[in-house]
């Protein structure tokens, strides 16, 4: 682990910095957070190899952003909706790149001999937080970081875990929220300061992917049940302070698999995967867990449900027309509209 101290890794492991010292120009005087963004960044593999592009959310018409022989992956615009970060294999290891929404200005952030994965965008500055793990430490383990884009300074925020894995930062960027599967002592959702400091447990079941409310007063997650993978919401016991303890309130029933729940902007309903219809489908429900709608009704799959960032949309992959493909629903299931056509997997849309 310690070798990997001084390289900018990406979203799951230990790090080594050996990176150019390139001032990232294009990030001088950007301003988080959000402008409307009508684009939905995605990968395809259409051209040969996992690529990022971009498709307009009214037109459909699409342009590709990457171009080299290694797959692209994890796409993730950036607050102010003018960078995308992503993850590429293309000098073999997994590496964190940022490049402009116009596929301009390609970056190179971490030269790690390992793996760097899950970028994520700090709320209000140019920082992302990821994992990495070291190929020198080949014990499945692996660390969170935080690294700045214009300066590549880093700071590692977990030590010594077995494989932990990044949810995201909180709406007013204090906390990481991460998570680990195994070993038992050490499952859960777990919160960290960026820093590095003030480490708390909030859960300890076999608990994952959890997501901020983004008024920052709830975090939904998925939790691993005997029969079956259940939504679970989680408040502060005081309604104020995290490190405090949490209540938990379960929103989904019924012995069938529920998962990817993701917010809407106004932090009072739900997207998520549901397969009690036998099937993935999208559905949405009240933060408590109320009115569950079917937004989607298809024999293939319909899953990795994301919000406009005005909320009166939902942009989703199916697998209706044999391979995967983006299409884009008003926020009633109405309206769907498939914006992808080319014949490859259309996946991981990110809005």
């Amino acid at each position: 682990m310690a070798a990997k101290l001084g390289v900018i890794s990406a979203a799951f492991r230990p790090v080594q910095l050996a990176v150019a010292a390139l001032a990232i120009g294009l990030l001088a005087g950007c301003s988080f957070p959000s402008s409307g963004n009508n684009q939905i960044v995605f990968v395809s593999d259409t051209d040969g190899d996992r690529e990022i592009y971009v498709v307009d959310a009214e037109s459909g018409e699409s342009s590709r952003l990457t171009n080299n022989s290694g797959p692209d992956e994890e796409p993730r615009w950036s607050p102010d909706g003018n960078l995308i970060a992503y993850v590429s294999r293309e000098s073999g290891d997994k590496e964190i790149n940022v490049i402009s929404r116009e596929g301009q200005d390609l970056k190179r952030l971490t030269n790690n001999p390992g793996l760097d994965s899950s970028p994520r965008w700090a709320p209000d500055e140019p920082v992302l937080a990821y994992v990495s793990e070291s190929a020198e430490d080949g014990d499945g383990g692996s660390e969170i970081y935080s690294i700045a884009v214009e300066s590549r300074e880093i700071d590692q925020v977990t030590f010594d875990g077995p494989a932990e894995e990044l949810g995201e930062w909180s709406p007013d960027g204090e906390w990481l929220i991460f998570y680990n599967m195994d070993p038992a002592e050490e499952r859960g959702l777990w919160l960290r300061n960026p820093s590095g400091v003030n480490l708390v447990r909030l859960t300890d079941d076999q608990d994952f992917h959890p997501v901020w409310s983004p008024d920052g007063k709830h975090i939904a997650f998925v939790r691993q049940q005997e029969d079956a993978q259940v939504i679970y919401l989680a408040k502060p016991t005081d309604d104020s302070s995290w490190d405090q303890g949490v209540d938990e309130t379960r929103l989904t029933h019924g012995g069938f698999d529920d998962y990817a729940p993701a917010w809407h902007p106004n932090s009072k309903t739900l997207a998520f995967v549901s397969l009690r219809d036998g099937n993935p489908e999208i559905y949405t429900m009240q933060a408590d867990g109320a009115n569950q709608k079917r937004l989607t009704s298809n024999k293939a799959d319909d899953v990795s449900p994301v919000w406009s960032p005005n909320g009166k949309q939902l942009v989703f992959v199916t697998h209706l027309y044999g391979s995967a493909d983006i299409l884009v629903m008003n926020a009633d299931g109405s309206e769907q509209r498939r914006l992808t056509k080319n014949g490859g997997d259309d996946i991981m849309p990110d809005w």
